[in-house]
């Protein structure tokens, strides 16, 4: 399972029957090892003070980028191919915590939790690098930049700096009305298949709605996915801020 000799090939020139299997020992160990240093990370931002919790927040951005420029440097050298580019949802969510590191706002936040979240939830739960043995350098980037893209909304989540809501969902929504259609030609163009959009990721739900609705039909199949995603997502957060609302309705009438 280590292959050696394999540690840099790339997706294009990696051989048939050396990748690892979907929800094996070692897919199942990557996904306790990440869950228990969200949970670490998480914890330790939120009884941290605003300095480490500054540099916390510096140190997973750059770590995300760096991996990234890293991967882009290795393929460069190989033979680029337009498919290595960043434009998937979790290629996107590199700039968003880049940004939000730089100047945190409520578009950038309602990002990383609406859309950054679940995308790389389902990235690591249904890894389309399965074709890697498990020491190869772009199987363990996909594992630890997914991992990073988790970790920062969580560490700012679980200390409540990130503070989504409902009211502010038409900002993703309207990020996806916008990028979506370009992604879609530029698909087309390019010979990619940026944000799965234009064929379903093998071994994910995507692929068997693709098998029910077709192509492109399984896209608005996703978009129904996507708002049960968000029904789950938001609920919770919204009665909670609810509960908030009446308390402290109540604490100004006692008061009173």
């Amino acid at each position: 399972m280590l292959n050696k000799g394999l540690f840099f090939t790339s997706r294009d020139q990696i051989p048939d029957g050396v990748g690892f299997g979907q929800y094996s020992l070692a897919h199942i160990l990557f996904l306790i090892g990440i869950s228990a240093f969200i949970i670490v990370c998480s914890r330790q931002y939120k009884r941290s003070g605003a300095k480490t919790r500054r540099d916390m927040r510096i140190a997973v951005a750059s770590a995300t980028v760096l991996l990234e420029v890293v991967k882009q440097i290795i393929v460069l050298f190989q033979g680029y191919t337009w498919h290595i580019l960043p434009l998937h949802l979790c290629g996107m969510t590199i700039f968003f915590i880049a940004i939000h590191t730089v100047r945190p706002n409520r578009f950038t936040a309602e990002i990383l939790y609406a859309l950054s979240i679940p995308g790389a939830i389902s990235a690591l739960l249904f890894a389309d690098w399965t074709m890697y043995p498990i020491w190869n350098f772009f199987c363990l980037q996909s594992f630890l930049i997914h991992m990073l893209e988790l970790t920062f909304p969580f560490m700012l989540l679980n200390a409540g700096e990130l503070r989504p809501r409902a009211k502010r969902l038409w900002m993703p929504a309207l990020y996806l009305a916008i990028v979506v259609p370009i992604i879609y030609n530029l698909n087309h163009v390019l010979d990619t298949n940026f944000f799965f959009i234009n064929e379903a990721s093998p071994g994910s739900p995507l692929s068997l709605l693709e098998k029910i609705l077709g192509s492109p039909g399984y896209v608005f199949g996703t978009i129904g996915i996507l708002a049960a995603i968000w029904l789950v997502m938001y609920v919770p957060i919204e009665r909670r801020a609810s509960r908030a609302k009446k308390a402290d309705r109540k604490d100004i009438a006692d008061a009173s």
